[in-house]
C-alpha cells in the first residue's frame, strides 16, 4: 500500500505500546552527522518507522574540518560516500535510541534543498513535513520496491 504520514509530535506511540521521542531522534541524527541539514520521519501505514535526510550539500565542496566526526567518520565529498558513512551511524542510533523491535527501517538521503518558497520550510525556519513527504512521496515509496521516476540523486538504506 505503501502511504506516509508525517511525524509532527514530539512523542510517538507506535502499534506494539512503545513509545519514541521523534525529536531526540532527529536532534540525534543531525547530531552525529554534521553533513545532516534536515531529517524528516515518517511512517509507513501508519506503523514502519522511515526517515528522509537532506543533506548540507555545500559540504561536499567545502568540508568543515573544524567539526569533530564520530570515531571512524570522514569528510564525504559525494552522496554516495555520505550514505554509506551515515549507514553505520543510522544503525547505532537505531541500537541506541530505540526500543524494543522498534527501529527506522529505512532512509533515503536525498541530494535537494529543502526550499521556503516551495513551501517546505516555514519562516520560523521549521520544516513543513507534510509537505515534504507529499514532495519526495515517490522517493519513499521506491524504499519498498516501487521504481517510480525522481528528478534526484539518493542513496537508499535498509537499515532493518
Amino acid at each position: 500500500m505503501n502511504n506516509f504520514t508525517a511525524i509532527d509530535e514530539s512523542k510517538l506511540t507506535l502499534p506494539n505500546g512503545h513509545s519514541v521521542d521523534t525529536e531526540l531522534l532527529e536532534k540525534e541524527i543531525k547530531r552525529i552527522c554534521h553533513y545532516v541539514h534536515y531529517v524528516v520521519l515518517a511512517l509507513k501505514d501508519g506503523k514502519t518507522l522511515v526517515a528522509m535526510i537532506f543533506p548540507n550539500r555545500s559540504l561536499f565542496t567545502n568540508p568543515d574540518y573544524e567539526k569533530s566526526p564520530e570515531e571512524g567518520c570522514f569528510c564525504p565529498r559525494n552522496l554516495k560516500e555520505l550514505g554509506k558513512c551515515l549507514s553505520g551511524c543510522m544503525h547505532s542510533i537505531n541500537m541506541k535510541l530505540l526500543p524494543g523491535s522498534e527501529k527506522i527501517d529505512s532512509a533515503v538521503i536525498v541530494n535537494a534543498d529543502l526550499l521556503a518558497e516551495a513551501g517546505m520550510i516555514d519562516p520560523g525556519a521549521e520544516v513543513n513535513k507534510n509537505n515534504v513527504i507529499a514532495r519526495y512521496n515517490n522517493h519513499l515509496k521506491n524504499l519498498f520496491g516501487d521504481k517510480l521516476p525522481v528528478n534526484e540523486e539518493v542513496f537508499n538504506m535498509k537499515l532493518s
